[in-house]
């Protein structure tokens, strides 16, 4: 399942989001690059995230509206430091044209499950093998019936 909480970075959100850090599993943090005050409460919001967020949750920063490049107050190049600087992934996005919107959740989605994933083999006994994969195996029936007298 999937929640999203959108803030707009409100700050009276602040106390209420705390809640739903508790058990997420990724988290984005997203700030308008034409918009330098965004930019900026996205350290906020991290430092709320390490405070309240589990330690291994996966993290994601993106700059929106990327679609609007005479309007940007914020470098592609800030967004990406900002990003290694925490240690964080990062893509620019523009939900009015859909550029890297999909891109972003599939990649937020594939990280948990390959953190998961490593989670359940690291959890496995020796020996006990790894994780199970279900496949459908269809037999075909047979078309005549064999019978046995005694």
């Amino acid at each position: 399942m999937v929640v999203t909480l959108d803030t707009a970075g409100q700050e009276r959100f602040r106390t209420i989001t705390t809640a739903y850090y508790r058990g997420a599993m990724g988290i984005m943090l997203v700030y308008d690059i034409t918009n330098e005050k965004s930019f900026e409460n996205i350290k906020n919001w991290i430092r709320n995230i390490e405070e309240h967020a589990s330690s291994d949750v996966e993290r994601m920063i993106l700059g929106n509206k990327c679609d609007m490049n005479d309007k940007r107050q914020v470098s592609k190049e800030r967004g990406e430091k900002l990003a290694i600087d925490y240690g964080i992934k990062f893509l620019e996005t523009s939900a009015k044209s859909s550029l890297n919107v999909e891109e972003s959740f599939f990649t937020l989605g594939r990280d948990i499950m390959t953190r998961l994933n490593r989670k359940i083999n690291d959890n496995s006994p020796p020996g006990g093998g790894g994780p199970v994969k279900i496949t459908e195996n269809r037999s075909k029936k047979s078309s005549f019936f064999r019978c046995s007298l005694f």
